[in-house]
């Protein structure tokens, strides 16, 4: 989904990882009697060119992800106000609490290193089975290294 987030330009991925963008207010003084009492208007800025684009950014996101999600688990992201939090609910949902995810990843390492290739069994398929065991710890977020 990265990827493809990132396809489609501007700060697509961005708000996804970081939330959706709000323009900055600004305090405006009306006279210096308020000022003292702690008084002012709160008005926001005239949102810039660089503001716009992020808050388009935001709604692409929002839904570029609203309709990757499958229609069984529509209702689960029904109430999310940004793409962040569709992303962060979808994420929990597919991948599971870090705690299920280091389970998931202790077991992949443990079949990793207790992977041996069976007796009479061919190097093609040995070679299938070890590579099921790879393709386990990649999903789970290993980083394959040659050193």
């Amino acid at each position: 989904m990265e990827r493809y987030l990132n396809r489609l330009g501007g700060d697509v991925w961005r708000s996804v990882e970081e939330g959706p963008h709000v323009p900055i207010l600004t305090h405006v003084q009306v006279d210096g009697a308020q000022a003292r009492l702690g008084g002012g208007q709160v008005v926001m800025n005239r949102p810039t060119k660089d503001d716009l684009d992020k808050m388009e950014s935001d709604d692409v996101a929002f839904y570029e992800i609203s309709c990757g999600v499958a229609p069984d688990n529509f209702d689960i992201i029904i109430n999310c106000k940004s793409a962040k939090e569709i992303w962060d609910v979808v994420k929990n949902l597919y991948e599971g609490s870090e705690q299920a995810q280091d389970k998931k990843l202790t077991a992949a390492l443990n079949e990793f290193n207790k992977f041996k290739a069976h007796p009479g069994e061919s190097l093609e398929d040995s070679f299938k089975r070890f590579n099921l065991v790879v393709t386990k710890l990649s999903n789970v977020g290993t980083v394959r290294s040659n050193h």
